[in-house]
């Protein structure tokens, strides 16, 4: 087990931010921690970065209590939202400050030595004499992904790096950046408040609500399955009916003059609010407010703005929640 967290909390005063959390990250996986903004996850990293400290609980990393151990020492680097590179350093000499100004100071040849190598493997080789601002967004990225590798943590902390990316480039650095990752062998710990995002790029997803988490589990398991109506609202397609969650997957619509009243299959009425499409394909945001939900279903029919409609049940079960 590379690290684990054992009942750790954290407060502001008399603000408890996350309480008696609990966590444990293997060798070379991703986790993507996901929830809403100001649900601590940020502070959580911090806190495993060393740049905060925990109230209570221990943290392990590679078998050794780190939870009192100062930042510096911390087998563990934490990326920002933004990459946060010197302005008037090369791109060369970004990656390798770490190694000429941190703790364990490296000789000049083999910085560069290991500047280049790193370099190369971002794909970044060409650009080791230049600087931040002759580097696209998406570049700036990769630089600062490198700076960190560099020296070689046995955890790298992400905080949302891609949120200050424009959303097609966001789409393709983050396919490239877990594609680097699993290759060298990193084990990350990963932010971010979009469930997309967390499921391209976690091997296990968790996620935070009201200071703990309610759910960790694979992608596909916490989207299917979600243990309560807190996972179902921020990760899953559904909606909730008797004290039961029924995916989006087991769900079609039709429309309500096509369907009779006493059909049992007929779940709940709602009304079309709007038609949008994502992947080549045809989906409509359902409003239902009798129930106070709503929930976007994938259908190749036309229906319209304004359509009265009834959800039916396709298949599957209900699942408790």
């Amino acid at each position: 087990m590379l690290m684990q967290l054992m009942n750790v909390s954290k407060r502001f005063g008399e603000t408890e931010v996350f309480h008696r959390i609990n966590m444990n990250v293997e060798q070379g996986s991703i986790v993507s921690l996901v929830g809403p903004s100001g649900c601590g996850k940020s502070t959580l990293l911090r806190s495993i970065a060393g740049l905060s400290s925990f109230t209570d609980g221990q943290l392990l990393i590679q078998g050794e209590d780190m939870t009192t151990v100062k930042a510096e020492h911390r087998p563990v680097v934490l990326m920002f939202q933004q990459p946060l590179l010197f302005p008037h350093f090369t791109i060369l000499e970004n990656i390798t400050y770490g190694l000429k100004y941190g703790k364990d100071k490296v000789k000049k040849d083999e910085r560069i030595r290991r500047g280049m190598a790193l370099l190369e493997k971002v794909d970044l080789e060409a650009y080791a004499d230049r600087y931040p601002n002759q580097l696209s967004g998406g570049q700036q990225q990769r630089v600062s992904l490198a700076r960190a590798l560099i020296l070689n943590p046995a955890l790298i902390l992400l905080d949302e790096p891609f949120s200050s990316l424009d959303p097609e480039l966001r789409v393709s650095i983050r396919t490239w950046v877990r594609d680097f990752l699993k290759q060298e062998g990193v084990t990350a710990l990963f932010v971010t408040h979009d469930r997309e995002e967390a499921m391209v790029m976690g091997d296990q997803v968790a996620v935070m609500k009201g200071g703990t988490f309610q759910q960790i589990g694979v992608p596909e398991e916490v989207y299917r399955n979600p243990e309560n109506r807190e996972v179902a609202e921020m990760f899953s397609e559904g909606i909730f009916l008797h004290g039961g969650f029924i995916p989006a997957g087991d769900v079609q619509m039709e429309k309500e003059h096509d369907q009779r009243t006493n059909d049992p299959a007929v779940l709940e009425g709602g009304r079309v609010k709007y038609a949008m499409m994502k992947y080549g394909l045809q989906f409509y945001f359902v409003d239902l407010p009798d129930i106070r939900q709503s929930i976007v279903l994938h259908d190749d029919r036309t229906f319209y703005d304004g359509d009265r409609v009834v959800l039916v049940r396709k298949k599957g079960r209900v699942t408790d929640a």
